[in-house]
């Protein structure tokens, strides 16, 4: 018979949930979302970001993260600008403000990665890494 509790689907979303919405609980007291971090996370390890890039590193659709971007240009966060050889392409570039809040919550996702894993051994983190990829190709074949 089925058990809910069993079914890895079920298993690895609440386990998600509840370590995303604590990183969400750490990051409120800044003043920002685990979202706007990842994106100033990923536009400052890469200067001139290509905005579709970004969306595909964020695992999030093109239409949201421009609505991100558009929020963030009015935060003085981040700047917009055409690709100079292809006027298609949109470029993303943190803002000194930007920089900034970067370099201050930068400390505050890795602390919270430390604790995540706290005693937790090194080899059972890669075989949980291990594990997670395997299921995801699992069930990317089924879905091409």
């Amino acid at each position: 018979m089925f058990d809910l509790n069993d079914c890895i689907c079920f298993i690895t979303n609440t386990a998600s949930k509840k370590i995303v919405d604590a990183f969400n609980n750490r990051l409120e007291k800044s003043g920002t979302t685990r979202v706007q971090w990842m994106a100033l996370y990923f536009i400052g390890a890469e200067d001139g970001m290509i905005q579709k890039d970004l969306s595909l590193k964020m695992n999030v659709q093109e239409s949201s993260i421009a609505r991100l971007m558009d929020r963030m240009e009015k935060e003085n966060l981040c700047i917009r600008t055409r690709d100079a050889k292809d006027r298609r392409i949109i470029r993303v570039r943190l803002t000194p403000q930007g920089e900034a809040l970067r370099e201050e919550l930068l400390p505050l996702g890795q602390a919270f990665h430390h604790e995540a894993i706290q005693q937790i051994s090194q080899e059972k983190l890669a075989i949980f890494k291990e594990v997670l990829q395997s299921m995801v190709q699992n069930v990317a074949k089924k879905n091409d």
